[in-house]
């Protein structure tokens, strides 16, 4: 089932590996069912294939397609740009881009703050 949500993205094991912040190898132990992922790589595989991690435990038939998480305030944005790996399309952010991110949304949160003082 990996390899399948894995090429329907057009990955290869190494993108995809490199992407999880694991080696090559491991990650091809999980396709081949060698290897069992720990609870925290399941969770950032579920998340990014956006499925649950019961369709990847179970290998049922039908997937759930999960909406993207919304990140309601300005402090959970912040808690998402500090983890080590956040991603922007697939693409890893660098700690630069997330410094630029987190000084645009520290302005666009306090305009609207003014804005809605007045």
């Amino acid at each position: 089932m990996l390899k399948k949500l894995r090429k329907d993205k057009s990955l290869t094991q190494q993108k995809l590996a490199d992407i999880l912040g694991i080696p090559r190898g491991t990650y091809a132990h999980y396709e081949i069912g060698k290897r069992e992922p720990d609870n925290a790589t399941l969770l950032l595989l579920a998340n990014f294939f956006k499925v649950t991690v019961d369709y990847l435990l179970n290998n049922n038939t039908v997937q759930i397609n999960l909406p993207n998480q919304n990140y309601k305030t300005h402090n959970d944005i912040f808690k998402l740009l500090e983890q080590p790996e956040v991603f922007f399309n697939g693409t890893p952010l660098s700690e630069n881009d997330k410094a630029k991110i987190k000084a645009f949304l520290d302005i666009i949160f306090w305009d609207t703050k003014k804005k809605n003082k007045q």
